[in-house]
C-alpha cells in the first residue's frame, strides 16, 4: 500500500519514571520496521535523544547505510532530570542527546547537523530567558533498492526524556507528490543546516547562533507543487506568501469543504486571534462555516485551565461550545496533530496554534547573560511538515477514527461555565 499509518496510544504511565523507548514506544518499532534495509536516510526532528534509536541507526550505518541527521544543538535541550528505564540516576535531554551525539560522531556513514535557528514574537522570552528555536518538524525521507522512497511524518519525537503520549506517523511511499517536496526540503535543510563538529567553535555562545538570519534570503516555491504536500520555514515562501500563512490557508480552504464533519485532534487547539493582519485563523473560518449539518468534535491534551496562558484556549473553548455546539474532550495522552474533514486527512507535524502558523519580518530582542541587547530583523516562522490526503485509502482513515475514537472514549469533557 502505497500510504500506510501507524497510531498507538500506549498504556497509561505509572509514577514518573520514562521509557527508554521514549514516549510511545510501540510506535518506534513501527519506525525501525519502516527504516530496515534503507540505503540512505535523512532525518530532520525537533530534538533528538533515544540511545535504542541511535542504536537502530548505527547498526543500520555499520551495513553501509548513509544518515544524515538534523536537529537542535545542545542548547535547546532540557536540564530537568529525570528517571529513565534501565538507567542507574537520573538524566536529563540534553545529557542524552549530547551523548547521543558523541556516538553519532564516533560512527562511519552519519553524520550530524544543527538548526539553531531562533526566533521572538512581541518581545516575548520564553523559559531561560532565551528565545525560542524554531525547528519543530519531524520528518523522514528514506531511499531503498530499486527506486523505493519512502517519506515520513511524526507527531513526535520518541525523546526518552519524554512522558508517555498518544503518537501516528505517515508513510508515503513511491507517490511522487509527496516525495518530490521532501526531497526538495531535506535538500533545503541540509544547506541550511550547520554541521555539529566545531559547531561549539563557530557559535562561541547562544547570542551567536541568535544572529542567525533568514531575512532576505528566501526561497519562492510554486503552490502548484505544493498543494498538498509542503513544509513551513523561515526561509520559504509559497505563492508569494509567508509559508506558514500558507499552511494555515490550505486548512482553512480544506475546512471549507466540509460537508459532513470536522474532527480535530492535537496536543494544542487555540488558532483563535492572530499574531498577524495577514491571515485567517483556523477558529476563525470554522466560525465563519458553522453549520448543523456538521458535526464537530475537537480533543486536545489538556483544558484551558491546565494551561499558563489561559486566555485563548478559553475562548476558543466556549466559542466551541455555545456557538458551534461542538463535542469537545481532552485526554491527557494525547500529542497527535491531524484533522479529519470529510474523507480528507491533514496530517502535521505542527499544532493548530497562534504561532504555528505566523510568519513575518521583525526586529527580534535578545537580552543576554551580560544584560546587552542582540538585535536582528528576521522572519518569525516555525519549521513544519504538514501533508493532505484527499480521497484517503480506506484502511488509513479507519486507522485514525479508530485511534481518534478511543483517545475520545477514555477522555474528559472540557466544562465551560459563564
Amino acid at each position: 500500500m502505497p500510504i500506510r499509518s501507524y497510531c498507538r496510544i500506549p498504556e497509561k504511565q505509572k509514577g514518573s519514571t520514562r521509557k527508554m523507548e521514549g514516549s510511545c514506544p510501540e510506535l518506534l518499532y513501527d519506525l525501525f520496521y519502516e527504516l530496515e534495509g534503507a540505503i540512505r536516510i535523512d532525518i530532520s526532528v525537533y530534538l533528538f535523544n533515544n540511545p535504542i534509536y541511535v542504536d537502530f541507526l548505527i547498526s543500520l550505518a555499520e551495513k553501509g547505510t548513509k544518515i544524515k541527521i538534523t536537529t537542535l544543538p545542545p542548547s535547546g535541550y532540557n536540564d530537568k532530570l529525570k528517571k529513565v528505564d534501565d538507567l542507574p540516576e537520573k538524566t536529563s535531554a540534553r545529557i542524552l542527546a549530547i551523548d547521543a551525539f558523541n556516538k553519532i560522531h564516533k560512527t562511519k556513514n552519519i553524520s550530524l547537523g544543527f538548526f539553531p535557528h531562533q526566533y521572538v514574537w512581541y518581545g516575548a522570552l520564553y523559559a531561560g530567558g532565551g528565545a525560542s528555536y524554531s525547528f519543530h518538524v519531524k520528518a523522514i525521507n528514506a531511499f531503498f533498492k530499486k527506486g523505493k522512497q519512502k517519506s515520513i511524518l511524526s507527531s513526535g519525537n520518541f525523546l526518552s526524556t519524554d512522558p508517555y503520549h498518544s503518537d501516528n506517523i505517515i508513510v508515503f511511499e513511491n507517490i511522487k507528490t509527496y516525495n518530490s517536496v521532501f526531497n526538495e526540503f531535506f535538500s533545503d535543510i541540509n544547506k541550511r543546516a550547520i554541521g555539529s563538529e566545531g559547531f561549539s567553535k563557530k557559535f562561541k555562545s547562544y547570542s551567536d547562533e541568535f544572529q542567525i538570519s533568514f531575512h532576505g534570503k528566501e526561497k519562492s516555491l510554486s503552490k502548484k507543487n505544493h498543494k498538498n504536500c509542503f513544509f513551513t520555514a523561515p526561509f520559504y515562501l509559497i505563492d508569494k506568501i509567508g509559508s506558514n500563512h500558507y499552511a494555515g490557508n490550505r486548512i482553512i480552504e480544506t475546512i471549507d469543504t466540509a460537508k459532513k464533519r470536522v474532527w480535530i485532534c492535537a496536543q494544542h487547539f487555540h488558532d483563535l486571534i492572530s499574531f498577524d493582519p495577514d491571515r485567517e485563523t483556523i477558529i476563525n473560518a470554522l466560525y465563519k462555516k458553522n453549520s448543523p449539518s456538521i458535526e464537530y468534535k475537537f480533543l486536545k491534551q489538556v483544558p484551558h485551565s491546565s494551561l499558563a496562558d489561559k486566555r485563548r484556549a478559553g475562548i476558543a473553548e466556549t466559542l466551541f461550545k455555545y456557538v458551534l455546539r461542538a463535542k469537545q474532550r481532552y485526554n491527557r495522552l494525547t500529542h497527535d496533530k491531524f484533522i479529519i474533514v470529510d474523507d480528507i486527512l491533514i496530517i502535521s507535524t505542527a499544532n493548530y496554534t497562534t504561532t504555528q502558523f505566523a510568519f513575518g519580518k521583525r526586529k527580534m530582542d535578545y537580552i543576554n547573560k551580560d544584560k546587552q541587547k542582540v538585535r536582528k530583523i528576521d522572519n518569525f516562522s516555525e519549521v513544519n511538515g504538514f501533508a493532505i490526503i484527499r480521497n484517503c485509502p480506506k484502511k488509513v482513515m479507519e486507522n485514525y477514527e479508530s485511534h481518534f475514537n478511543s483517545l475520545w472514549e477514555t477522555g474528559q469533557d472540557i466544562e465551560i461555565n459563564l
